[in-house]
């Protein structure tokens, strides 16, 4: 059994959490970004897999196999409000040389990809979206999430390794990057806190847009459940949500009630993604096959991504999830 897992992506928001719930599990993690750079135990690798603008599947296969047995986990791709060119170079192209290597290589003894909930499309109000649900992906991001798990799913069948696909719901909490509603409410309040302001003025044109959020410390948490799991399907797919449909009003209710900052909401710009006004995952599956239950509340990730502010993530993950 492998206990090295390949982190792609473990520089950003997602990635960065699953490596280190991986460490905490005890498993010895090879941390690379979606260029080649490396980190943790990948620091002694002479070559790395990314030259000259490009990927080789060749040098990528060469990469894998200097580790010996191992977990390929993907969660590098370009985020939802990136340009077309590179969403697609960086969520299509890049899995299937991916896709590639893992089956070229003989290393590899089990995949994970990180979808994105996007690949749902819209969703009918009032209904929790299920994994054997279909997939309507609405926009050039969602389809390229889609497109570029079909390659590794296709590896994985290749070589007859395992593959759990994880979808997330609007992930939240510490440590999260500049984009998005999560970022610019996190960047309001501490702003607030820091000037003893009153109220926030937020850019919400919709205010009863309802979403799904979860925080990503328990998307790291299932990543990590689905490893080592030969009784399940040789392909399984998950939803990484809370189950609970809040609205944007009730997410700027919690962040009133953590700092006593009151709100006010403002439609001169349009500040939401694209897709559905309603999402709602129903995470019963990750619940019975893994065990898994979410451990941190709304007002948990509110509170983490304040006390972040300027700190250590040590502060807010002092121990598993």
């Amino acid at each position: 059994m492998a206990d090295t897992a390949v982190v792609f992506g473990a520089n950003g928001f997602i990635g960065r959490w699953i490596s280190r719930a991986l460490v905490l599990d005890g498993w010895r993690c090879v941390d690379l970004d979606r260029r080649g750079r490396a980190g943790g135990a990948a620091r002694d690798v002479e070559a790395p897999y990314y030259d000259g603008g490009n990927w080789s599947e060749v040098t990528l296969t060469r990469f894998l196999e200097q580790f010996g047995s191992v977990v390929v986990i993907n969660a590098a791709g370009a985020a939802w409000s990136t340009d077309a060119p590179t969403v697609l170079r960086d969520n299509i192209t890049w899995a299937r040389r991916l896709g590639i290597a893992c089956e070229m290589s003989e290393s590899v003894a089990e995949i994970v990809h990180i979808g994105s909930a996007h690949e749902y499309g819209e969703l009918p109000e009032g209904v929790a979206v299920r994994e054997s649900d279909p997939l309507t992906p609405d926009s050039t991001y969602a389809s390229s999430k889609s497109a570029g798990a079909s390659y590794l799913v296709r590896a994985a069948y290749g070589r007859d390794v395992p593959i759990r696909i994880v979808r997330p719901f609007n992930v939240v909490g510490p440590g999260h990057g500049s984009q998005g509603l999560w970022a610019s409410a996190v960047e309001l309040y501490r702003n607030a806190l820091a000037e003893s302001s009153e109220q926030v003025v937020a850019s919400v044109p919709r205010p009863e847009t309802t979403r799904d959020f979860v925080d990503v410390r328990d998307v790291a948490r299932l990543v990590t459940l689905t490893l080592g799991r030969p009784d399940l399907p040789l392909a399984s797919v998950y939803n990484a949500g809370s189950g609970e449909a809040t609205t944007i009003r009730e997410l700027f209710d919690v962040f009133r009630e953590e700092t006593g900052i009151d709100y006010q909401f403002s439609s001169t710009t349009m500040s939401l993604r694209p897709g559905s006004r309603w999402q709602c995952a129903d995470i019963a599956k990750a619940e019975s096959e893994l065990g898994w239950r979410r451990e941190f509340s709304l007002l948990g990730s509110v509170r983490a991504s304040l006390v972040l502010y300027g700190k250590q993530e040590d502060a807010v993950f002092p121990g598993k999830p």
